[in-house]
């Protein structure tokens, strides 16, 4: 029996190491609520202008497995965060599926927000004069993990510039959470990505009522 619990914790630690390792893609969803605003209208884009490192100082600074693929947008525009060893050293990455970006994700969490604040959120092509456009300029969104010596965390931050027509001047949103575990997987990824989306949403409902451009 001693030798099959060996055995057992020899196989789990090889399973582990292998996903910490690898690329993984994980399917993320941003907050979708049943609001439905009447206010002003808006038409929100978002922009990925987030920095990638080789090798960065710390863990939130975003990387990727292959150097060389810093350099690829279609790599980069999906990639939301970096695994680590329980020793903190870089591992595998963490990439949205085929198709969903970043920048999407974050504006329509941007728009959920919008519309908990009682703003009707048009598309582009249903733009018209009464129209405000929002652009988000995403500069950091990032999911990465922390080791521990008796339990790991899982956290995502998120810093976005709103720079709407009309507006004084743009709104800086800044953003983190943080779970804490015993070990992380795959679908730790996709529950902290979404706990930092969904605080986006929070966030930018926040600002735009405390700012008294509040409809509702």
């Amino acid at each position: 029996m001693k030798y099959l619990n060996i055995s057992a914790v020899m196989l789990a630690s090889t399973l582990l190491f292998g996903c910490v390792n690898t690329r993984s893609v994980v399917d993320v969803q941003a907050p979708q609520g049943a609001a439905v605003g009447t206010g002003p209208k808006v038409a929100i884009t978002a922009v990925d202008e987030r920095s990638f490192e080789a090798k960065p100082p710390s863990a939130d600074i975003p990387s990727l497995k292959y150097d060389k693929d810093i350099s690829d947008t279609a790599i980069t525009q999906r990639a939301l965060g970096r695994k680590r060893n329980s020793y903190g050293m870089a591992m595998g990455d963490v990439l949205l599926p085929d198709g969903k970006t970043v920048a999407q994700l974050v504006a329509n969490s941007i728009a959920e927000g919008y519309r908990k604040a009682g703003y009707q959120v048009v598309d582009h092509a249903d733009a018209g004069s009464d129209t405000q456009a929002v652009k988000v300029h995403v500069v950091e969104f990032w999911s990465w993990f922390s080791p521990g010596a008796f339990s790991v965390a899982v956290n995502n931050k998120a810093h976005l510039t709103l720079d709407a027509q009309g507006a004084a001047k743009p709104v800086e949103l800044v953003t983190k959470k943080r779970e804490s575990m015993q070990f992380v997987t795959e679908g730790d990824w996709k529950v902290i990505t979404e706990q930092g989306l969904q605080a986006i949403t929070e966030a930018t409902t926040q600002e735009l009522c405390a700012s008294t451009q509040c409809p509702k």
